[in-house]
């Protein structure tokens, strides 16, 4: 029988579920190890921030006084933003370029055509003498 993934060719189909569940399983157990043993959301670290103690999360709410830091800081997500938006220009650009190289590409089973130029520029790669 023939898959469409080659990865798992000559398995039987059951062998490949229980690898998966297997696998599964073992993610989530090391999860739950790595937790302590508790999963539930009462046992995670919470801090409690208040503004009337000047505990943690205090300055946010009183708001940055120093106008440099401020400038720095709008500067940095400036500078994420405009970096985010040109690595999606990137991604889009080579899948597209890479979707254009794969259209022009020969199949392996298909013949080969006389149009053919061999890699070193000489001759005819497509005809057989």
């Amino acid at each position: 029988m023939s898959y469409e993934t080659p990865d798992v060719d000559g398995y039987s189909p059951i062998s490949v579920l229980v690898s998966a569940v297997v696998g599964v399983a073992v993610a989530l157990l090391s999860v739950w190890w790595a937790s302590g043993f508790g999963p539930f959301y009462e046992t995670l670290f919470r801090v409690s921030p208040t503004v009337e103690g000047g505990g943690v999360g205090s300055d946010w709410v009183a708001g940055n006084t120093i106008p440099s830091l401020d400038f720095l800081i709008a500067l940095v997500h400036a500078a994420d933003v405009i970096m985010g938006v040109f690595i999606l220009f990137m991604v889009f650009l080579h899948w597209a370029s890479f979707r254009r190289i794969a259209a022009r590409m020969r199949h392996p089973d298909e013949s080969e055509s006389g149009d053919a130029v061999m890699a070193d520029g000489s001759g005819s790669g497509g005809e057989t003498e």
